[in-house]
C-alpha cells in the first residue's frame, strides 16, 4: 500500500560527492522548484544531477537554480547562501554535503521560518526518507521507476559499445547452463576450459594458430553445446574471441544473469556491461540490477585462490558504494571451496570483509557450495539464497 504522499512547491538540496540520495528525494517530493546548493569541490556533481533531474521531471517542468557556497565549513556562508530569508513555504533535503554543512544548513533553515515537517534526510541504512517531524517514508513502497540509466548518468558513467552487433554464433544462455553444471560437477574442467589456446605464459594464441589446432569440445562438456569445437571453421575472429571469453569464465556471469533475471521478474538489469568511468577509465559490470531504490551489483569469477576472490569482492563492494551509497548491495559469486587451519575459505572471506566494512551493505559472498544449490547438483535446484540477497 502507497504511503501517504508529501510533497513541496520549493525543494532545497544539499550536493555532496553521491547525488543519489538528493535525486530519490526529489522523486519523492515532486517540487516545482530545485535550488541546488553545492561547493566547488561538488560542481561536476551539481551539473549531472540538474541534467538527471531536467530530463526526469521533465514533465513538471521544475524551475532549477544553483547556488554555490564557496567555503562550506563557515557558518555565515552557508547562512548566506540560502536563497531566501523567509523559508517557511520550502523544503529542505539534508542528506548530502559534509556533516558541517548539513549542520549549519538546518540551523539556517530552522532560524529563517523552515518548519520540522518539511526537512527530511535519507537513512540509507533502512532505506528510509525521515522527516524531522517524526513521519518517515519507506522508500520500497515509492514508484520511483530508477533505471540504471539514472544510477550511470548521475556518477557520470557512459555505456560504452552500445548497438554494436554480436557475432553470428555467440554463445547462448543455454550454453552457461550446460558448462555451469558440467563445472559444479567437475570445479576442475573450469580451468581446463580457462587454459584452452593459452600457452605457458598464460597468453592466448593467435586466431591463426588456433585454426591449426582446434579443440574438441564434446570431449571436456559432454551435454550438447551449441558448438563442436573451438574454434569452428567459419568463424571469423570476433566469434572466435568472443567464445573464448565465454568458456574462460564468461559462462559464469551469463547463468548468474539468468537466475538474477528469473528472480527479478521484470526488474530493470544488464550482464556484462561495459562502461567508462568520468575519470575516463573503463570498466566491466558483470551483473547489475535495480530493485526499487537500490542497485544490486554482481562479480563473478571462477578462480579458486582466496586472494583473487578478496581482491574482486572488494573491488565490487567500492563500485557497487560509489554507485548507489549504503542502499546498495554487492556481492561475489566464485568457486571458492576448501579450508585450512583457520577455516572454511568462504568464511574467511566473509569475515574479512565484515571486519572492514562499516555499513548495512556488508557485501555477500557466494561460494562453490552455494553455487552448487543454485544449480540442482545433488538435489533439486535452490536459488533461496540468491533471492534472499536480492530481496535484502
Amino acid at each position: 500500500m502507497p504511503e501517504k504522499e508529501r510533497t513541496c512547491e520549493r525543494l532545497l538540496l544539499l550536493v555532496g560527492s553521491n547525488p543519489l540520495p538528493n535525486y530519490l528525494a526529489a522523486l519523492i517530493l515532486k517540487p516545482r522548484r530545485i535550488c541546488l546548493l553545492y561547493s566547488p569541490e561538488t560542481e561536476e556533481v551539481k551539473n549531472r544531477l540538474r541534467e538527471r533531474l531536467e530530463a526526469r521531471l521533465a514533465d513538471g517542468k521544475p524551475s532549477i537554480e544553483e547556488t554555490c557556497i564557496e567555503e562550506v565549513t563557515s557558518a555565515s556562508k552557508v547562512r548566506n547562501a540560502f536563497p531566501s530569508k523567509d523559508l517557511s513555504d520550502a523544503h529542505l533535503h539534508y542528506t548530502g554535503g559534509t556533516k558541517i554543512m548539513a549542520a549549519h544548513a538546518r540551523m539556517a533553515f530552522r532560524d529563517a521560518g523552515g518548519k520540522d515537517e518539511h526537512a527530511s534526510y535519507l537513512d540509507e541504512r533502512k532505506g528510509l526518507l525521515r522527516f524531522d517531524d517524526g513521519y518517515e517514508m519507506d522508500l520500497s513502497k515509492q514508484q520511483l521507476k530508477l533505471t540504471l540509466d539514472d544510477v550511470l548518468a548521475l556518477h557520470g558513467i557512459m555505456r560504452i559499445e552500445q548497438g554494436i552487433q554480436q557475432p553470428d554464433g555467440r554463445p547462448t544462455d543455454k550454453d552457461a547452463e550446460i558448462i555451469a553444471k558440467a563445472v559444479l560437477n567437475d570445479p576442475s574442467l573450469a580451468g581446463k576450459l580457462y587454459s584452452i589456446h593459452r600457452d605457458d605464459n598464460n597468453k592466448r594464441l593467435s586466431f591463426g594458430k588456433a585454426k591449426a589446432d582446434a579443440v574438441m569440445l564434446n570431449k571436456m562438456v559432454p551435454c550438447g553445446l551449441s558448438i563442436k569445437q573451438i574454434p569452428e571453421a567459419h568463424w571469423n575472429k570476433k566469434t572466435y574471441e568472443t567464445w573464448l571469453g565465454f568458456l574462460g569464465g564468461g559462462w559464469l556471469e551469463t547463468w548468474c544473469g539468468v537466475l538474477v533475471r528469473h528472480i527479478a521478474n521484470g526488474d530493470e538489469m544488464a550482464v556484462g556491461l561495459d562502461c567508462q568511468l568520468a575519470n575516463g577509465r573503463q570498466c566491466e559490470i558483470d551483473v547489475a540490477l535495480v530493485r526499487g531504490h537500490r542497485l544490486y551489483v554482481v562479480s563473478c569469477t571462477t578462480d579458486t585462490t582466496i586472494r583473487l576472490c578478496k581482491s574482486k569482492l572488494f573491488e565490487v563492494a567500492m563500485r557497487a558504494r560509489q554507485l548507489g551509497g549504503d542502499l546498495a548491495r554487492s556481492a561475489l559469486v566464485c568457486l571458492l571451496d576448501g579450508d585450512d587451519s583457520k577455516g572454511a575459505f568462504v568464511d574467511q572471506l566473509r569475515n574479512d570483509v565484515a571486519d572492514v566494512w562499516d555499513a548495512p551493505n556488508t557485501p555477500q559472498v557466494f561460494g562453490l557450495d552455494d553455487v552448487k544449490e543454485w544449480a540442482g547438483v545433488n538435489a533439486d535446484p535452490n536459488t533461496d539464497s540468491l533471492k534472499r540477497w536480492l530481496d535484502s
